[in-house]
């Protein structure tokens, strides 16, 4: 082969490999937004975006970064401004981190996430650089949060009535959900006779109402209607009754209790011990 010829070919394949690495080195820059974030803080109902900005991008320097926010509908965005001044939620100022907490409801957003919302969002995280605009699209999932049972109110032991007489015993559970008291489709309890080790009720849960008490067939014993506190009236019938449908078994009794959210989530299971005497 022809030296000149060899030395022109060598030249070129070393030409074309600095290219494509200079090449990559400029799409590595290319991209002056990184790190996004998003956090839907529902106790606080509050909505939280971050990403970090380059200052200067292709010569220009950083004039203003954004969000534009549409959750699922997409008809009408909310623009957020973000800032790196260590106000509205940023942490940490000028450290490249531009962010901002905003309240998750109508006065301060058009698109509010419900506290139903289960499911994907969309955004998309805006950089103006001079005349040059950068864009980063996003979605995130919004995941659901099982409800949470606070407390169990109930007597640690019952003793019967006498004779054939019969007695009511309140039994109240206090429910929480993060997606708020409507939440919640239900709540209920076990009953396991410890001993025999054998379930009541058929093993089908005695549910718990927040109905206010005004069912016409039978009274919860619940005070308030919508408060998140589940009651139910438990009949305790004396030794003296004869009728099989009103006997009360004596002995240890483990209760547990489970509440359940619209997204057919359960909550941990807490468990009471209670004493028929």
């Amino acid at each position: 082969m022809n030296k000149n010829l060899f030395f022109i070919l060598f030249s070129a394949i070393i030409l074309i490999s600095s290219c494509d690495d200079q090449l990559s080195v400029e799409e590595a820059k290319s991209d002056p937004i990184t790190n996004p974030q998003f956090v839907f803080m529902r106790e606080s109902n509050l909505l939280y975006f971050a990403a970090s900005y380059e200052l200067e991008f292709e010569e220009e320097s950083l004039t203003s970064a954004m969000v534009e926010w549409s959750t699922q509908s997409g008809n009408v965005t909310d623009t957020i401004w973000l800032n790196d001044n260590g106000n509205n939620g940023d942490i940490l100022p000028f450290d490249g981190l531009y962010s901002r907490k905003i309240q998750n409801d109508l006065s301060h957003i058009q698109n509010v996430i419900l506290p139903s919302l289960v499911g994907q969002v969309t955004y998309r995280f805006l950089g103006v650089y001079g005349t040059i605009g950068v864009e980063m699209s996003q979605t995130s999932y919004v995941e659901n949060i099982p409800p949470v049972i606070l407390s169990v109110s109930v007597q640690d032991t019952i003793n019967r009535p006498t004779g054939m007489n019969m007695e009511y015993v309140l039994v109240i559970a206090d429910v929480f959900d993060e997606n708020g008291i409507d939440d919640i489709l239900n709540c209920g309890f076990t009953s396991l006779h410890v001993g025999p080790d054998t379930l009541l009720n058929s093993g089908n849960p005695i549910w718990l109402f927040d109905d206010g008490g005004i069912d016409p067939e039978y009274y919860s014993g619940d005070e308030i209607s919508g408060d998140g506190k589940f009651s139910i009236q438990i009949p305790i019938y004396g030794a003296g009754n004869t009728n099989p449908s009103q006997q009360t078994k004596t002995g240890v009794f483990l209760w547990t209790f489970t509440a359940k959210d619209k997204s057919n989530d359960p909550s941990l299971p807490v468990e009471y011990t209670v004493v028929v005497e």
